[in-house]
Protein backbone atom coordinates (compact mmCIF):
# COMPACT_ATOMS: atom_id res chain seq x y z
CA UNK A 1 0.00 0.00 0.00
CA UNK A 2 1.45 3.41 -0.92
CA UNK A 3 1.47 5.53 1.84
CA UNK A 4 -0.69 9.32 1.29
CA UNK A 5 2.68 11.42 2.33
CA UNK A 6 5.13 10.82 -0.67
CA UNK A 7 9.01 11.43 -0.25
CA UNK A 8 11.09 12.10 -3.50
CA UNK A 9 13.43 10.21 -5.29
CA UNK A 10 16.38 11.58 -3.58
CA UNK A 11 14.82 10.52 0.00
CA UNK A 12 13.69 7.19 -0.73
CA UNK A 13 16.77 6.25 -2.35
CA UNK A 14 19.36 7.41 0.66
CA UNK A 15 16.11 5.74 2.97
CA UNK A 16 16.51 2.57 0.75
CA UNK A 17 20.21 2.36 0.98
CA UNK A 18 20.39 3.27 4.86
CA UNK A 19 18.25 0.22 5.90
CA UNK A 20 20.62 -1.82 3.39
CA UNK A 21 23.59 -1.02 5.35
CA UNK A 22 24.80 1.61 2.74
CA UNK A 23 25.68 -0.31 -0.08
CA UNK A 24 23.20 -1.68 -2.40
CA UNK A 25 22.83 -2.92 -5.77
CA UNK A 26 20.24 -0.84 -8.08
CA UNK A 27 18.05 -3.50 -7.79
CA UNK A 28 18.45 -4.08 -4.23
CA UNK A 29 17.29 -0.54 -4.01
CA UNK A 30 14.69 -0.52 -5.91
CA UNK A 31 13.04 -3.60 -3.98
CA UNK A 32 13.61 -1.75 -0.99
CA UNK A 33 11.93 1.54 -2.26
CA UNK A 34 8.99 -0.90 -3.12
CA UNK A 35 8.75 -2.77 -0.09
CA UNK A 36 9.06 0.75 1.89
CA UNK A 37 5.69 1.88 -0.60
CA UNK A 38 6.36 5.62 0.38
CA UNK A 39 6.97 6.70 -3.13
CA UNK A 40 4.21 7.79 -5.29
CA UNK A 41 5.53 7.75 -8.46
CA UNK A 42 5.50 3.60 -8.68
CA UNK A 43 1.56 3.88 -9.48
CA UNK A 44 1.62 7.06 -11.74
CA UNK A 45 5.02 6.17 -13.88
CA UNK A 46 5.93 2.79 -14.93
CA UNK A 47 9.61 3.65 -15.55
CA UNK A 48 9.88 4.62 -12.23
CA UNK A 49 12.92 2.34 -11.88
CA UNK A 50 14.95 4.02 -14.87
CA UNK A 51 14.22 6.99 -12.56
CA UNK A 52 15.78 5.98 -9.54
CA UNK A 53 18.93 5.04 -11.68
CA UNK A 54 19.01 8.46 -13.29
CA UNK A 55 18.47 9.92 -9.87
CA UNK A 56 21.44 8.29 -8.41
CA UNK A 57 23.74 8.96 -11.22
CA UNK A 58 22.89 12.49 -11.45
CA UNK A 59 23.80 12.69 -7.85
CA UNK A 60 27.08 10.43 -8.06
CA UNK A 61 29.90 13.06 -9.74
CA UNK A 62 31.85 10.01 -11.19
CA UNK A 63 29.25 9.79 -13.50
CA UNK A 64 28.72 11.08 -17.44
CA UNK A 65 25.05 12.46 -16.13
CA UNK A 66 26.92 14.29 -12.72
CA UNK A 67 26.19 17.99 -13.52
CA UNK A 68 27.27 19.92 -10.23
CA UNK A 69 24.52 18.75 -7.82
CA UNK A 70 24.50 17.75 -4.56
CA UNK A 71 27.20 14.54 -4.50
CA UNK A 72 25.13 12.16 -2.40
CA UNK A 73 26.38 8.80 -3.72
CA UNK A 74 29.33 6.66 -4.39
CA UNK A 75 29.85 3.64 -7.26
CA UNK A 76 30.98 0.97 -4.92
CA UNK A 77 32.97 -0.97 -7.30
CA UNK A 78 33.07 0.89 -10.22
CA UNK A 79 30.36 2.70 -13.08
CA UNK A 80 29.68 -0.95 -15.30
CA UNK A 81 28.45 -3.34 -12.13
CA UNK A 82 25.78 -1.16 -10.88
CA UNK A 83 26.28 -1.54 -7.47
CA UNK A 84 25.59 2.10 -5.33
CA UNK A 85 26.68 3.71 -1.93
CA UNK A 86 26.28 6.96 0.44
CA UNK A 87 29.14 9.00 0.75
CA UNK A 88 28.24 9.61 4.09
CA UNK A 89 28.89 5.56 4.52
CA UNK A 90 32.06 5.54 2.85
CA UNK A 91 34.67 6.26 4.99
CA UNK A 92 33.35 3.66 7.37
CA UNK A 93 32.47 1.24 4.96
CA UNK A 94 36.09 1.08 3.31
CA UNK A 95 37.22 0.23 6.23
CA UNK A 96 35.15 -2.95 6.78
CA UNK A 97 36.55 -6.45 5.78
CA UNK A 98 33.05 -7.20 4.02
CA UNK A 99 30.27 -4.85 1.97
CA UNK A 100 27.08 -5.05 3.39
CA UNK A 101 26.24 -6.13 -0.86
CA UNK A 102 28.54 -9.35 0.20
CA UNK A 103 27.43 -10.17 3.31
CA UNK A 104 23.56 -10.18 2.20
CA UNK A 105 25.09 -12.40 -0.40
CA UNK A 106 26.71 -14.91 1.90
CA UNK A 107 23.49 -15.20 3.93
CA UNK A 108 21.70 -15.88 0.67
CA UNK A 109 24.09 -19.03 0.56
CA UNK A 110 23.50 -20.31 4.25
CA UNK A 111 19.98 -20.19 4.10
CA UNK A 112 19.70 -22.19 0.97
CA UNK A 113 18.38 -25.84 1.49
CA UNK A 114 19.71 -27.01 -1.74
CA UNK A 115 23.42 -27.07 -0.82
CA UNK A 116 25.18 -29.10 1.31
CA UNK A 117 27.31 -27.83 3.78
CA UNK A 118 30.62 -28.60 1.91
CA UNK A 119 28.87 -26.55 -1.30
CA UNK A 120 28.36 -23.71 0.99
CA UNK A 121 31.42 -23.21 2.36
CA UNK A 122 33.40 -23.71 -0.68
CA UNK A 123 31.31 -20.98 -1.93
CA UNK A 124 32.09 -18.75 1.16
CA UNK A 125 35.65 -19.53 0.36
CA UNK A 126 36.01 -18.90 -2.66
CA UNK A 127 34.55 -14.76 -2.25
CA UNK A 128 38.18 -14.68 -1.24
CA UNK A 129 39.95 -16.62 -3.37
CA UNK A 130 40.34 -19.75 -1.16
CA UNK A 131 39.53 -23.49 -1.11
CA UNK A 132 38.61 -25.22 -3.45
CA UNK A 133 38.66 -22.18 -6.46
CA UNK A 134 42.03 -21.54 -5.32
CA UNK A 135 43.33 -24.80 -5.35
CA UNK A 136 41.62 -25.23 -8.96
CA UNK A 137 43.58 -22.01 -10.02
CA UNK A 138 46.67 -23.13 -8.56
CA UNK A 139 46.85 -26.42 -10.52
CA UNK A 140 45.60 -24.92 -13.97
CA UNK A 141 48.38 -21.82 -14.08
CA UNK A 142 50.80 -23.15 -11.42
CA UNK A 143 52.22 -19.65 -11.32
CA UNK A 144 51.48 -16.19 -11.72
CA UNK A 145 50.97 -15.64 -15.17
CA UNK A 146 52.76 -12.02 -15.73
CA UNK A 147 55.71 -12.45 -13.65
CA UNK A 148 55.99 -16.01 -13.47
CA UNK A 149 56.38 -16.40 -9.58
CA UNK A 150 55.73 -19.74 -8.47
CA UNK A 151 55.99 -19.55 -5.35
CA UNK A 152 52.08 -20.15 -3.59
CA UNK A 153 52.67 -17.62 -1.02
CA UNK A 154 53.12 -15.00 -3.32
CA UNK A 155 50.03 -15.84 -5.65
CA UNK A 156 46.45 -14.58 -5.48
CA UNK A 157 43.50 -16.54 -7.39
CA UNK A 158 41.52 -13.82 -9.02
CA UNK A 159 38.13 -14.47 -10.25
CA UNK A 160 37.86 -12.52 -13.35
CA UNK A 161 33.94 -12.10 -13.25
CA UNK A 162 33.67 -10.88 -9.52
CA UNK A 163 32.11 -13.19 -6.79
CA UNK A 164 29.79 -10.75 -6.74
CA UNK A 165 28.41 -10.79 -10.01
CA UNK A 166 28.73 -14.46 -10.14
CA UNK A 167 26.32 -17.42 -10.06
CA UNK A 168 27.61 -19.94 -8.12
CA UNK A 169 28.96 -21.96 -10.98
CA UNK A 170 31.01 -19.45 -11.58
CA UNK A 171 32.19 -18.54 -8.14
CA UNK A 172 33.65 -21.95 -8.05
CA UNK A 173 34.92 -22.38 -11.94
CA UNK A 174 38.79 -22.37 -13.02
CA UNK A 175 37.71 -20.79 -15.85
CA UNK A 176 36.36 -17.57 -14.09
CA UNK A 177 40.20 -17.44 -12.61
CA UNK A 178 43.50 -16.34 -13.01
CA UNK A 179 46.56 -16.62 -11.12
CA UNK A 180 48.36 -13.49 -10.06
CA UNK A 181 51.00 -11.63 -7.63
CA UNK A 182 49.63 -9.03 -5.65
CA UNK A 183 50.70 -5.96 -7.59
CA UNK A 184 49.11 -7.22 -10.56
CA UNK A 185 46.04 -8.78 -9.07
CA UNK A 186 45.31 -5.31 -7.24
CA UNK A 187 45.65 -3.71 -10.79
CA UNK A 188 43.33 -6.41 -12.09
CA UNK A 189 41.06 -5.97 -9.58
CA UNK A 190 40.88 -2.37 -9.56
CA UNK A 191 40.22 -2.44 -12.88
CA UNK A 192 43.38 -0.93 -14.33
CA UNK A 193 44.12 -3.84 -16.29
CA UNK A 194 42.78 -6.59 -18.63
CA UNK A 195 43.20 -9.33 -20.78
CA UNK A 196 42.24 -8.84 -24.45
CA UNK A 197 40.65 -11.84 -26.66
CA UNK A 198 44.03 -12.73 -27.78
CA UNK A 199 45.76 -12.73 -24.16
CA UNK A 200 47.67 -9.44 -24.41
CA UNK A 201 47.56 -6.83 -21.61
CA UNK A 202 45.21 -3.53 -21.87
CA UNK A 203 46.36 -0.98 -19.87
CA UNK A 204 43.86 1.55 -18.19
CA UNK A 205 44.09 5.16 -19.41
CA UNK A 206 44.31 5.94 -16.08
CA UNK A 207 46.76 4.69 -15.16
CA UNK A 208 50.10 7.01 -16.00
CA UNK A 209 52.61 6.29 -18.24
CA UNK A 210 55.46 7.01 -15.55
CA UNK A 211 53.86 4.15 -13.06
CA UNK A 212 53.36 2.10 -16.33
CA UNK A 213 57.45 1.97 -17.07
CA UNK A 214 58.04 1.61 -13.37
CA UNK A 215 55.41 -1.66 -12.90
CA UNK A 216 56.95 -2.67 -16.49
CA UNK A 217 53.98 -3.97 -18.46
CA UNK A 218 54.52 -6.07 -21.63
CA UNK A 219 51.49 -5.13 -23.69
CA UNK A 220 52.79 -7.01 -26.49
CA UNK A 221 53.38 -10.03 -24.68
CA UNK A 222 51.09 -13.00 -24.97
CA UNK A 223 49.80 -13.97 -21.44
CA UNK A 224 46.70 -16.17 -21.45
CA UNK A 225 46.98 -18.58 -24.40
CA UNK A 226 44.43 -20.82 -25.49
CA UNK A 227 41.45 -19.28 -23.72
CA UNK A 228 38.56 -21.36 -23.64
CA UNK A 229 34.82 -19.96 -24.52
CA UNK A 230 33.72 -19.80 -21.04
CA UNK A 231 37.01 -17.58 -19.76
CA UNK A 232 36.76 -15.39 -22.59
CA UNK A 233 33.54 -14.51 -21.78
CA UNK A 234 34.32 -13.89 -18.17
CA UNK A 235 37.23 -11.42 -19.38
CA UNK A 236 34.56 -10.17 -21.48
CA UNK A 237 32.96 -9.19 -18.63
CA UNK A 238 35.45 -7.79 -16.43
CA UNK A 239 36.29 -5.82 -19.96
CA UNK A 240 32.76 -4.51 -20.36
CA UNK A 241 32.25 -3.84 -16.41
CA UNK A 242 35.14 -3.60 -14.60
CA UNK A 243 38.20 -2.43 -16.58
CA UNK A 244 38.62 1.61 -16.48
CA UNK A 245 39.26 2.45 -20.37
Amino acid sequence: MINKKSSSYIDEIKKALEELGGTASLAEISAKIEQNGSLVYMQTNPNWKDNVRATIQRHCSSTRSYRGADDIFYSVYGLGEGYWGLNSFKEKLQAADIQPIEQRQINTIMLNDTLTETERETLILARVGQGNFRDKILKKYRKCIITGISDNRLLIASHIKPWRSADNIERISSENGILLSPLYDKLFDKGLITFSKNGTIIVSKSLSSCDVNIINIDVNHIYLKEMSYELRRNMQYHNDMIFIK
